[in-house]
C-alpha cells in the first residue's frame, strides 16, 4: 500500500479521497463524524487502512484482508472497494445499517465490485438489525450474490442469516433458502448440530421463541437491549453456568436431562431461553415483568427446572409486592419434587422478617413446617453463609424461624 509519487497515483488519490468525501458527506451522527472529519488528506486514508488490514488479519480474515486490499496491476494506491468497505464498516459497526446500505449501493452504481469481506459487513449489519423488515431480504440477497460470485462465506454471515430468518419469516422460509444455497454448492460446516437438517426444526423454535420473547412481542428496550448484547456470546456458554448452579444444588437429575437435550440436538433449550428472559427483567428490578415471562413460559407449555425457580424466587423476594408469589413459587417447586437452593430459601425466610406485620415471625415458622411437611429440612449451615453481611437483628430473627422449628 506504499504509494509511488507520479502523476498517475496522485490522480488516483484525489479520486480515492473524493470518492471517500462523496460517501460521507452526509453522516449526521456526531460521533461517527469526527471520525470521518479526521481523515482529511491521502495520507490519513491510507493510515486508516492500514489499520482495517491489520485488525482484519488479525480477527481471522487474512484472505479476506488480502483480498480487500489487493492493487489493480501495477497500481500503488488502495482500490477503491477499499475505501467504500472500510465506509461501509464504520457505519455498521456503529449500526448505521441503512447508511452502510445507502454506501453499498452507491458502490455497485459506481461500477466497483464486492469483496467477500464487504459482502460480509452488509450481511450481517442487516441480519442483525430489526429497525426494517426488509433488512433480512437484503441479507439473503447478497448471502445468495456472494455465491453466485463464487465466493465462499464464513461461518459468521450464514449463522446471523439463519438467525434473522428465524427470527423473522417461517420456518419454510429457512428450508428455502436452504435449498437454495445448497443449489449453488454452498455447504455449511458446522461444529455443532445447529441448524443441520435433522434439527432445523428445533433450532428455528428456539430462535423464534427469542424472537416473540424480546424482539416482536417486547416493547422494553432495556430488556431487548441487553438481550442482543447476550446474542454476541454463545448460548453454550449459558447453558454451563445453568448445569453448574443444578448440579452445585444437588438437582443432579436435571443437571443430567439438560445436557443430555443440548447433546442430541445442539440447540438451545426452551426452558434456559425463557429463564433468561426472567433474569434480564428482575436486573433491571421489573419484578411485574418477570412474573408475567414466567406464565408466559407455563402458558407455552414449557417446564420450568430448579435454576428457573430459583432465579424467579429470589427475584419476587427482593420486591415486598411479590413476596406472596414467592412464597407460593417456593411451594410449588417442592409439590413438584424439585429441591430449592439455599439462596432461594432464605430468601422467602428473611422475607417474613422485613415485613412490617407483627404476626410475620409466627407465619415464618408455619411456613418453614409447611416446607418440613412436604419432606425438605433448611440446612441452618448453609443459611448463615447465605446472611452474612446482613444486619444482625436480621440474621438474629431468620435463624431463630428456623432454629424453633428444627429444635422441635
Amino acid at each position: 500500500m506504499a504509494d509511488t509519487p507520479n502523476s498517475s497515483d496522485e490522480d488516483l488519490k484525489k479520486h480515492l479521497m473524493k470518492v471517500y468525501e462523496d460517501v460521507t458527506k452526509d453522516c449526521e451522527d456526531k460521533e461517527l463524524r469526527k471520525i470521518f472529519d479526521w481523515i482529511v488528506d491521502y495520507d490519513a486514508l491510507n493510515a486508516n487502512a492500514i489499520h482495517m488490514f491489520s485488525s482484519l488479519a488479525d480477527c481471522g480474515f487474512r484472505d479476506e484482508a488480502r483480498e480487500l486490499f489487493k492493487p489493480h496491476s501495477e497500481q500503488t494506491t488502495l482500490p477503491e472497494v477499499a475505501v467504500f468497505t472500510m465506509v461501509i464498516m464504520a457505519y455498521a459497526a456503529n449500526g448505521k445499517t441503512k447508511d452502510a446500505h445507502k454506501v453499498y449501493q452507491q458502490m455497485i452504481a459506481s461500477g466497483v465490485t464486492p469483496t467477500a469481506y464487504t459482502y460480509t459487513l452488509i450481511i450481517c449489519g442487516m441480519a442483525k438489525d430489526f429497525s426494517d423488515s426488509n433488512f433480512v431480504g437484503y441479507a439473503k440477497k447478497y448471502f445468495l450474490e456472494m455465491l453466485d460470485r463464487g465466493m465462499k462465506p464464513q461461518y459468521q454471515p450464514y449463522m446471523y442469516v439463519m438467525d434473522a430468518i428465524a427470527y423473522r419469516e417461517p420456518v419454510e422460509e429457512a428450508k428455502k433458502f436452504l435449498e437454495q444455497i445448497k443449489a449453488k454448492g454452498f455447504v455449511p460446516v458446522i461444529d455443532d448440530f445447529q441448524y443441520k437438517e435433522n434439527h432445523l426444526t428445533e433450532a428455528l423454535q428456539a430462535m423464534k421463541t427469542y424472537a416473540d420473547l424480546v424482539v416482536n412481542n417486547n416493547t422494553d428496550k432495556a430488556v431487548q437491549k441487553l438481550f442482543r448484547e447476550s446474542r454476541l456470546s454463545p448460548w453454550i456458554e449459558r447453558s454451563m453456568e445453568v448445569h453448574k448452579a443444578l448440579v452445585e444444588d444437588g438437582n443432579v437429575d436435571e443437571a443430567i436431562e439438560l445436557y443430555h437435550t443440548i447433546q442430541q440436538t445442539g440447540v438451545e433449550p426452551l426452558v434456559q431461553i425463557h429463564t433468561s428472559v426472567i433474569k434480564a427483567y428482575l436486573k433491571f428490578g421489573k419484578t411485574k415483568g418477570a412474573l408475567e415471562a414466567y406464565l408466559a413460559m407455563l402458558a407455552a407449555g414449557v417446564t420450568p427446572n430448579s435454576y428457573t425457580y430459583t432465579v424467579l424466587i429470589k427475584g419476587l423476594c427482593a420486591d415486598p409486592n411479590f413476596f406472596g408469589d414467592a412464597k407460593k413459587y417456593l411451594l410449588e417447586m417442592m409439590d413438584k419434587g424439585k429441591q430449592p437452593n439455599v439462596a432461594a430459601y432464605t430468601a422467602v425466610i428473611e422475607g417474613f422478617v422485613l415485613s412490617e406485620d407483627k404476626t410475620a415471625e409466627e407465619k415464618g415458622k408455619e411456613f418453614v413446617e409447611m416446607m418440613m411437611g412436604k419432606g425438605f429440612v433448611p440446612n441452618a449451615k448453609a443459611m448463615m453463609k447465605v446472611l452474612k453481611g446482613k444486619p444482625t437483628v436480621v440474621i438474629r430473627r431468620v435463624m431463630n424461624i428456623v432454629l424453633s422449628k428444627l429444635k422441635s
